[in-house]
């Protein structure tokens, strides 16, 4: 199904380690997911051509301590620290950890396979803002749409695959995927008003017996 783009939501750092910090554990771990889902599946069938040859993705680790130096962290091939890191392996069996902008300068990778590239995790992460964005704003389902979800969920099987997860934990969900549950929900649970019977016209006779009675 075609769905509309959202408009972007960019957080400023402050304001996203506070929302995340508001978070449950629960709520983190199916945000972390979701973001391993998203970049995975955009990775996922890549051909990937630099001046060794082409690599293949093989994995993708999102550092969820990376707000905290003092743990441990990802890092690049060249040392620097990573917030995403991507693996990738060549037809040699050789793999490379590395950040997005940096397929370039280590593979040979053209500048314009990563333009695109960026720009579609670019488009992942204002996706994410989006979410804590409407998390600030406790714009998630209310908890009579959640229950019937969580119990109607496989009726709906063009739903992003998260989306129960999403629900269970109490997050709300990227605009346009709430907007088709909250859809269906009104679909499957619309209940006509019965209609008041229209009262019986008089015909000429009981009218004309009518007006002889006044």
């Amino acid at each position: 199904m075609t769905r509309p783009k959202s408009h972007k939501v960019a957080l400023t750092k402050a304001r996203r380690q506070e929302t995340w910090q508001q978070l449950t554990a629960e709520q983190q771990a199916v945000l972390i997911q979701h973001i391993r889902y998203r970049q995975t599946s955009l990775m996922m069938d890549r051909q990937l051509f630099g001046r060794d040859g082409q690599w293949f993705f093989k994995a993708y680790h999102y550092n969820d301590a990376y707000d905290t130096p003092t743990e441990k962290q990802l890092y690049c091939a060249c040392g620097r620290r990573l917030k995403h890191q991507y693996v990738l392996e060549n037809g040699e069996g050789t793999a490379i950890r590395l950040g997005i902008t940096h397929f370039a300068d280590h593979l040979g990778i053209p500048e314009t396979v990563m333009r695109q590239l960026q720009t579609q995790i670019h488009h992942i992460n204002f996706g994410l803002d989006e979410i804590l964005q409407r998390i600030r704003r406790h714009a998630g389902l209310n908890s009579t749409m959640q229950q019937w979800f969580i119990t109607h969920y496989h009726n709906y099987p063009d739903l992003p695959p998260d989306a129960l997860d999403f629900v269970r934990v109490g997050l709300p969900l990227e605009k346009d995927v709430q907007a088709d549950i909250v859809r269906y929900y009104k679909q499957a649970t619309y209940q006509p008003k019965p209609r008041r019977p229209k009262p019986a016209k008089l015909s000429q006779k009981a009218w004309a017996a009518l007006f002889q009675d006044i």
